[in-house]
């Protein structure tokens, strides 16, 4: 995994990255994208078995926030300066890292 300089990383506010990492739904939504693949609120709702309104409201606070970003065709993907390893799903937002599993992983 790679190390960044915290200073590089933190670009969110404490209190507008405590609020769009505040739900569970947003969890699995970034466990969806933490492989660094794109995806769409509807593939993305399917696979979380979510409304895709309430998937696209989520998404709506985490772009917000800076922590995704939107794409040609409305892909989204996570912030790249937040990737710290695709392979494992971990994200560094420099006060913490998450390391996140996609919803048909299983946990340990």
């Amino acid at each position: 995994m790679k190390t960044q300089n915290y200073l590089a990383i933190q670009t969110i506010p404490v209190k507008d990255m405590a609020k769009a990492l505040g739900s569970p739904i947003r969890w699995a939504i970034l466990g969806e994208l933490s492989d660094g693949q794109p995806g769409m609120v509807l593939a993305i709702a399917k696979k979380l078995n979510l409304p895709a309104v309430t998937v696209s409201q989520h998404m709506g606070v985490l772009r917000r926030a800076g922590v995704v970003v939107v794409g040609l065709g409305g892909l989204y993907t996570i912030a790249p300066q937040f990737m710290a390893d695709a392979a494992q799903g971990h994200l560094d937002f420099g006060l913490c890292l998450l390391r996140l599993k996609k919803s048909d992983e299983p946990t340990t």
